[in-house]
């Protein structure tokens, strides 16, 4: 597929948001920019859901990838029940492997597709607590998506990649725009699963996974501080440096899809609504 080419000096680079099963509006959007052959970017910057949903826009086999959440909505995958029997909450390994071997990703369209560009996911190192930013490997590329996901609680353990242990990158970098920036872009473009407006403060569920990782102080001290680095990343965002322009794809209202949302139709119902996003944010190029 063709890219469409818009006029500009600097990098350009596409960032998309996590948030567990609120990732189906992101899958509108890319499917929005799929179907607008929209593709002018250098580089591609995802963070724990939103690096799957990069991964199928990279592959862009087919127009609807509402499928790929459908997929994931099924209690075999996700059940709060299996604490009390000491397993994951999320079987993420399971989920990724179903799907791989259900979808069939043909990684030869994503090599095409991504030709001279890097795609980024964002994992969280356990021991040091800070963000790392992993390129693509075709190899690991199951092990980097389940380790930009791995959110504790939900999994007990750290995934391990090339013998280093990370969980969820949205813990330590949840939206790594000053990160794109100094990777040289100069304008982002960036698929929020949060409408504008909205902070965030600390819950209940951060202390309890910070207890839950105590072993791994600078991790659960990250945890903690969670909300702080979040809003620093919008006020990043409200306040970017004088050279790099932001746009931001995002729901006008707060998405009816929690993170472990499994009702089809709600799920329909926000992917519908990131599509026409995606299209209203098309028609502003033109």
């Amino acid at each position: 597929m063709a890219r469409k080419k818009i006029m500009h000096k600097e990098k350009i680079a596409l960032l998309i948001e996590g948030g567990g099963q609120r990732g189906v509006f992101s899958f509108g959007v890319i499917d929005a920019f799929i179907e607008g052959h929209y593709d002018p970017f250098d580089f591609f910057v995802g963070v724990s859901n939103g690096a799957s949903v990069l991964f199928w826009y990279l592959i862009r086999d087919r127009l609807n990838n509402l499928e790929k959440m459908l997929f994931s909505a099924n209690k075999k995958y996700f059940n709060y029940r299996n604490v009390l029997s000491g397993r994951d909450i999320l079987d993420f390994y399971g989920l990724f492997r179903d799907a791989y071997e259900y979808f069939h990703p043909d990684l030869n369209l994503l090599k095409i597709n991504l030709a001279g560009r890097s795609f980024f996911s964002v994992v969280t190192n356990a021991e040091t607590g800070n963000a790392e930013y992993i390129n693509y490997e075709e190899k690991k590329i199951i092990d980097i998506l389940v380790a930009t996901g791995t959110l504790p609680v939900l999994v007990r353990r750290p995934s391990i990649i090339s013998g280093k242990r990370f969980f969820d990158g949205g813990i330590s970098d949840p939206l790594p725009v000053k990160k794109a920036y100094e990777m040289g872009a100069r304008e982002i473009v960036i698929i929020r699963t949060f409408p504008e407006g909205a902070v965030r403060t600390n819950k209940l569920e951060n202390l309890i996974a910070a207890v839950f990782v105590r072993k791994y102080k600078m991790l659960s001290k990250m945890i903690i501080n969670h909300s702080k680095t979040y809003n620093e990343s919008l006020e990043y965002i409200k306040n970017p440096p004088l050279d790099l322009k932001i746009h931001q794809v995002q729901p006008d209202h707060k998405l009816m899809t929690k993170r472990n949302t499994l009702d089809h139709k709600i799920l329909k119902n926000d992917y519908d609504l990131g599509k026409a996003k995606g299209r209203e944010f098309l028609k502003t190029l033109i």
